[in-house]
This record gives structure tokens, C-alpha cells and sequence, in this order.
């Protein structure tokens, strides 16, 4: 397996011994021999751990990881993440981790970042992904290496089944901690492990290595048309000339419309973009109503994605004398006790406050202090699935100093969090209800 996965990574240029490896090791078997296989192939590394505190044996895990690098002699980086109690926990952890990962890679002055997929974590993901749609792009799986910021994230076992990983951690005597939730048929990507790909395997025994094949080739047929997509949105910034559209490849047209829409973070579906194709080749000045106010839309030519200005902007000043109200439906006051009605609030310590505080509505480059680093506002908003016409009216509320502490009932800071046990006094926001 060693000469197996050596050749694949200078095959695909993964990695160069110029610089560090970032290694996500979670302690299960398949990081923990990624990490012992690029040790003993020569690499630099850095043995990078997030303890989720979800499962009474994380503590336990993350001190053997610590034992580990100082057993290989490279550095341990520790990030410890605390479910905030969102519904959205997988992805904000995914993103808190990468963020993580990221911030190593610019600590080390490295672009690699090594994760420990495999085989079979690629089949699972293609048939997940057949089973609940997506694009050309997203069948196609996990890239073996995948820019990332700026930075490269790398998978060096994507040439290895799991059998082959369990073997090779049995013959060297190497220890793993396996993942109890692992075992759980209550998620999809769990029954398709235990249930459905063994029968691909009892059918063509080299079913993993069709599937990565399948990968590859869908991958370059998605970059090929992708880059052709890139270029003729950026020439002509984000719009399409009717004239020169309707003389493309269908598959062409349809991938422009796609990342068109990506490009301005709305949903696409197959009917959706049905229905401009039809626009554009008749090329009447009409519109398609989309989500969140936005609207496709044909003049003179020309089809467009655009949204119409809707937000009202506001910047108020907060002191523990005054209160003040926002766009008539927030009011915001300081309280030396919690509210007694259903008011959102959050808790501060007295002798910390930077006052006057300040409300306003976002603006770009926005971001708050989280746990795990900084996160865009325009970020938050993505993930809480916040509609385009309603992210102009939610209140920031920032400090004297122009920290970012609370983004109104959807995030607090860092700063926040941390004073939750020792604050006195409250920032309350009661809604006016219309």
C-alpha cells in the first residue's frame, strides 16, 4: 500500500517536501495511518486535531493525539469546538474546521492541507449525491485535490479502499480510535455503507476503482466546461449576450446559466434554468421572478440576473441612559436584570462595556469574532438561510471600539460567549410586533 499511495501522490503532485503538511487527524483509523504514512515517507507535518466535545471519548482522544506528535516529533495544534446549539451543526463545525486548517497553513507557511479520504468514502459520496441530485461537478464525487483559498486540499488516499487501511494498520500494530456514531443506519451516507455499496462490491469486485474512474472522468468534463462557462461571464460581467449564447453547446449554455446563478448564491433547479434557456432563445424583454427578489431579466440583447434595492439604511447610538429603535421594529435597551418577556437579549459584563454601543445594518467586509475565527456576516447569512430582501434590516451591534459583539439573534461574538458566566447586566432587544 506505501508504494501504492507514494506513486499516486507524485503522480498527482500532491505534495513537495519544500513545505509542511497540515494533517486533519481525527484519531480514527484512516487519519492516523495517513499521518504514519507521510511521516514515514519523509514529509514534514503537522498533526492538526478538533475535539467537538460531543462524544465522552473526545477527551480521551484528543490526549492521544497529543502523545502521537510528540511520539513522531512534530507539532500538535489543537482547535476545540463546542456545539452552539444551531440546527445547523454539521456545517458550521465543516467550516469551523477548515477555517481552522487554513489559519495552520498560514502559521506553518505552507499551502497543504492533507485529509484522509479514500475509496470508500468516494463511492459513498457519489451514490449519495445520485440518490439526491446535484450537478456535474457535485456527482463527480471528492477531488483528489482541490483549491481551497488559496490554499491545496490534498487526499492522498483516494487510491485505497478501507480494507486495504485496516490492514495496514493491523500489521504495524498502529492504535485508532473508532467513531461510535459510525456504526448508526439513521444517516443516509451510514445505509449506504452497511447496505448498498457491499452489493456493488459482491457485483464487480473492483467497484471502488469504476467509481473513482467515474470521478475522474466527470471531474474533467465538468473543468473543461467550466472554464469555458468562467470566461464568457467575465468578459462580459456576469451577463449573456443573446446573440453569441444561443450559437453555444446546450451543455455550455446550461453551465453558464448555473454558475450564474451561483454567482449571486441563489438556487437552481432544472426547471429553473429550463425556463431561461426558453427566454434567451426567444429573446423577448421579459423577466423570470426568482427567489429573494431577484429577478432573470432580457433588455435590449442582454440577460442579466439583478435585485432590486430594497434596504434602508440605519446607524443608532446605544448608551445605558438611552434606548433606541430600529427601522420601528427592534428596541434595544440595557436591563440590570433578565427581561421578563420574551425579549432576545444577551448577557455582558458591566466593567467590560465600551460605550456607546452602536447599531447598524451591514456592510461589506462585515465580520465577527467567533471561537474558531473570524466569519463573514455575508457568510452567517448563507448558512441561516436569511433572505436577500430581510439581510439589510437585521441589526449589528458593535462596541465603542467597532467590535463586531452581536449579530441579532443569529450570532455573538467570541467576546460575548466568553463573558456569558460572568456578566451583570443585559442587552435586550424587544420586536415590535406590526
Amino acid at each position: 500500500m506505501e508504494k501504492k499511495i507514494k506513486e499516486f501522490i507524485t503522480h498527482e503532485q500532491l505534495l513537495s517536501y519544500d513545505y509542511p503538511v497540515i494533517v486533519a487527524v481525527s484519531g480514527g483509523v484512516d487519519s492516523v495511518c495517513l499521518l504514519y504514512l507521510l511521516h514515514q515517507f519523509g514529509y514534514k507535518l503537522v498533526l492538526a486535531h478538533v475535539n467537538h466535545h460531543k462524544r465522552k471519548e473526545s477527551s480521551i482522544e484528543q490526549r492521544e493525539m497529543e502523545r502521537l506528535a510528540k511520539k513522531l516529533e512534530i507539532p500538535f495544534e489543537l482547535l476545540e469546538y463546542y456545539d452552539d446549539g444551531s440546527d445547523n451543526f454539521q456545517k458550521n463545525a465543516h467550516e469551523a474546521r477548515y477555517t481552522f486548517f487554513k489559519s495552520l497553513a498560514q502559521k506553518y507557511n505552507t499551502k497543504y492541507i492533507a485529509t484522509a479520504h479514500h475509496l470508500d468514502d468516494q463511492a459513498e459520496t457519489i451514490l449519495m449525491r445520485l440518490l439526491m441530485g446535484s450537478n456535474l461537478y457535485g456527482y463527480a464525487g471528492i477531488s483528489i485535490k482541490q483549491e481551497y483559498e488559496g490554499y491545496q486540499i490534498v487526499r492522498p488516499l483516494l487510491c485505497v479502499a478501507k480494507d486495504e487501511i485496516y490492514s495496514y494498520a493491523k500489521d504495524r500494530s498502529i492504535a485508532y480510535y473508532e467513531d461510535s456514531s459510525n456504526q448508526s443506519n439513521d444517516y443516509l451516507r451510514n445505509r449506504i455503507r452497511h447496505d448498498i455499496l457491499p452489493l456493488f462490491k459482491k457485483e464487480t469486485p473492483n467497484a471502488l476503482q469504476k467509481l473513482q474512474e467515474f470521478s475522474v472522468q466527470t471531474k474533467e468534463t465538468f473543468q473543461f466546461i467550466r472554464k469555458k462557462s468562467i470566461k464568457y461571464l467575465d468578459e462580459l460581467n456576469n451577463s449573456i449576450r443573446v446573440s453569441s449564447f444561443n450559437l453555444l453547446d446546450i451543455s455550455l449554455k446550461k453551465d453558464i446559466l448555473c454558475l450564474l446563478f451561483e454567482r449571486f448564491q441563489l438556487d437552481k433547479n432544472y426547471e429553473t434554468i429550463l425556463n431561461c434557456l426558453k427566454l434567451i432563445e426567444k429573446n423577448h424583454n421579459k423577466k423570470i421572478h426568482l427567489k429573494n427578489d431577484f429577478v432573470f431579466i432580457i433588455e435590449y440583447g442582454i440577460a442579466r440576473i439583478c435585485k432590486k434595492d430594497i434596504s434602508k439604511s440605519f446607524y443608532e447610538e446605544l448608551t445605558l441612559e438611552n434606548s433606541c429603535e430600529i427601522l420601528n421594529k427592534y428596541h434595544f435597551r440595557f436591563l440590570k436584570k433578565p427581561p421578563q418577556n420574551n425579549a432576545i437579549y444577551i448577557k455582558l459584563c458591566y466593567n467590560s462595556l465600551k460605550l456607546p454601543f452602536y447599531i447598524r445594518n451591514r456592510q461589506p467586509g462585515d465580520f465577527i469574532e467567533m471561537s474558531y475565527g473570524n466569519k463573514k456576516i455575508s457568510r452567517i447569512f448563507i448558512d441561516e438561510k436569511i433572505p436577500n430582501e430581510k439581510r439589510d434590516q437585521i441589526p449589528l451591534i458593535f462596541n465603542q471600539d467597532g467590535a463586531l459583539l452581536w449579530v441579532y439573534n443569529l450570532a455573538k461574538s467570541k467576546q460575548v460567549y466568553e463573558q456569558k458566566d460572568t456578566g451583570d447586566i443585559y442587552l435586550v432587544c424587544e420586536e415590535v410586533k406590526a
